[in-house]
């Protein structure tokens, strides 16, 4: 059987620096891949982990600050979904998709 792809929103890898705000306290992780729907990160301290359904904010300098919740966690880190609206959406993917083309792709 073929390997179908299940997502609903194209997601491009990257590898950039994140601040994960959860309430008052920050982490500092690197941005996996990111989609209009949500994202994934890894996380630079190995000894603290995210739950599901926990809400969270992402501060990145290329899409500012996303807000969302904790959707399933990875072994370094987790993924998310956005709370975003359907404006919201349109303009990250107007961000990605400007992100996208300045990329060096192989």
């Amino acid at each position: 059987m073929a390997n179908v792809e299940r997502r609903r929103h194209e997601r491009v890898k990257v590898d950039r620096a994140v601040t994960i705000r959860d309430g008052s306290e920050m982490h500092d992780g690197v941005l996996m891949d990111i989609s209009s729907s949500g994202a994934a990160v890894s996380l630079d301290d190995d000894d603290y982990e995210f739950e599901s359904d926990q809400d969270l904010e992402l501060e990145m300098e290329e899409f500012g600050i996303l807000s969302g919740n904790v959707v399933r966690t990875l072994d370094e880190g987790f993924a998310m979904a956005f709370n975003l609206d359907e404006d919201g959406e349109e303009r990250l993917i107007t961000e990605i998709s400007g992100f996208r083309s300045g990329l060096d792709i192989d």
